[in-house]
């Protein structure tokens, strides 16, 4: 027999397979379509009968930008759905809850990718939750006469979704992690700003992404190139509001990847920090400067970043130019881009093999050490993991941990076809067994079931994930300190 939970909106039916019961495409609030189109989620609708909660709902309009197989091929602006697996319905298990946000560059990805699935996960006795979001210009459009941040609010309304209704699958709504990797992990960032989210959860795990503005960057950018692109949005799908909620949802998506990038200056390289669509601060939703209404003092953080964050964007080994990286390096490393430059030609690297630890540390693992600091002098509970471990599959492809790599063992989806092996499976056990136990007890473990050390003001440690977990103190590469340098 199907599994069966009673919720507000009405009953819902799931399927139960490798011990876990699956609830799919629940609607955590009403299709933002028409006029609801730029407006903040609306309560989800209720129905008669019974809801069959067996497969996945449309992701939302995307052209490109997520990270596995979506698993779904229909997309729709009616794409406001959660995905629940849970070992137990049990109204008294008070299990830790684990709420997804997927990444995919604020423009693409579900809740429903296969590389999400939360099959293995829940087996940890957890109640895992993946979410969809509006995306591109559907989410972060800005304009004086809408606001701003739908997408944020979208991910807030899915946690007051799982705050009134988890009870139902054996979660605990006390006990709420926010994690996510990439745009999943600015957003878990953008929540620990948002007026309305304090309350929410009660963990937050970043993934690489979520930190500090590049220190390459002048200043931390503003609201102005959203607005910009808004204003353009606006004027080519009729010159109004009225009109762009009258537009096609594909004149919208097209209209959405044309605006969705500030291309960079000829020779140099697309990174993140060029994205348009994105959370911005407008202080109606999302607090101004570092101000984190959304975090209470008492919920604990834990961050990190892979060694090899690049190659994901940059092809494996590809041919790099001499001038590219020495544009890059004057782009990132501004004034010590000489001494960078010295230090790659001393190290033997190749071109490539440099612009992926310019890259890397400079869009990543530099801002994740800013980050620590700011988080370390605000007297907040914080744990910092390095993820370096390579599979057999990837060392031969030459992605290396590559941005997103850390993912599958997370949720115990290692694919067969990725080459991964024994050491890849112990891995991914003890990762997951890390992750459960900061979400039911805010401390990461190791495999012998001692706590991480803490990155701190005083006595700062982190947690090295190669072949294992292992505790180590916090240290710095060289790289990350001359561009840290930058700051001062």
């Amino acid at each position: 027999m199907r599994p069966r939970v009673s919720l507000t909106q009405g009953v819902v039916e799931g399927t139960h397979d490798q011990g876990a019961h699956h609830f799919l495409r629940l609607p955590y609030a009403a299709p933002p379509v028409g006029d609801l189109r730029w407006r903040p989620p609306s309560p989800p609708q209720s129905w008669e009968g019974v809801y069959d909660a067996s497969y996945f709902g449309p992701a939302c309009p995307q052209t490109r930008g997520a990270i596995f197989d979506l698993r779904v091929s229909e997309q729709s602006e009616d794409c406001l759905h959660l995905n629940i697996w849970t070992r137990t319905l049990d109204r008294g298990a008070r299990q830790p809850v684990m709420v997804w946000i997927h990444g995919g560059g604020f423009v693409g990805g579900a809740g429903s990718e296969d590389g999400l699935d939360g099959t293995s996960l829940s087996g940890q006795g957890v109640t895992v939750v993946t979410l969809n979001y509006r995306l591109g210009a559907f989410g972060y459009a800005a304009h004086p006469d809408i606001g701003a941040n739908f997408a944020v609010l979208d991910q807030i309304a899915a946690l007051k979704w799982v705050a009134e209704n988890i009870e139902a699958f054996g979660g605990d709504p006390d006990n709420v992690t926010v994690f996510g990797q990439s745009a999943g992990a600015a957003s878990v960032r953008a929540l620990l700003s948002a007026y309305r989210a304090k309350g929410l959860f009660h963990r937050a795990i970043l993934q690489s992404a979520g930190f500090e503005p590049a220190a390459s960057q002048p200043k931390p950018p503003g609201p102005e190139r959203t607005l910009a692109a808004t204003r353009e949005l606006f004027a080519k799908l009729g010159g109004d509001v009225e009109a762009a909620r009258n537009a096609s949802t594909d004149e919208v998506l097209a209209l959405s990847e044309a605006l969705a990038g500030i291309r960079p200056p000829a020779g140099q390289v697309h990174t993140p920090a060029n994205l348009v669509w994105t959370p911005i601060s407008d202080d109606r939703e999302v607090a101004e400067g570092d101000n984190f209404v959304g975090w209470p003092a008492e919920v604990p953080v834990m961050l990190g970043v892979v060694d090899n964050e690049a190659r994901y964007f940059l092809p494996p080994n590809a041919p790099v130019a001499p001038e590219v990286l020495e544009n890059m390096a004057k782009a990132l490393a501004g004034r010590y881009a000489e001494e960078v430059l010295d230090l790659f030609a001393a190290s033997g690297a190749t071109t490539y093999e440099a612009l992926d630890q310019l890259f890397t540390t400079a869009v990543f693992t530099e801002p994740a050490l800013a980050t620590l600091k700011r988080f370390a002098a605000l007297n907040r509970v914080v744990y910092y993991y390095h993820f370096g471990r390579v599979s057999p599959g990837f060392l031969k492809s030459g992605h290396l941990a590559k941005h997103t790599a850390e993912i599958r063992y997370l949720f115990g989806n290692l694919s067969p076809d990725e080459e991964y092996d024994d050491t890849d499976a112990a891995l991914s056990r003890d990762v997951q067994s890390a992750w459960v136990s900061f979400a039911r007890t805010g401390k990461p473990s190791l495999p012998d079931g001692s706590v991480w050390p803490r990155y701190g003001a005083d006595a700062s440690g982190m947690t090295i994930i190669g072949d294992t977990l292992q505790a180590a103190p916090f240290v710095g590469k060289e790289l990350t300190g001359i561009i840290h340098r930058l700051r001062s």
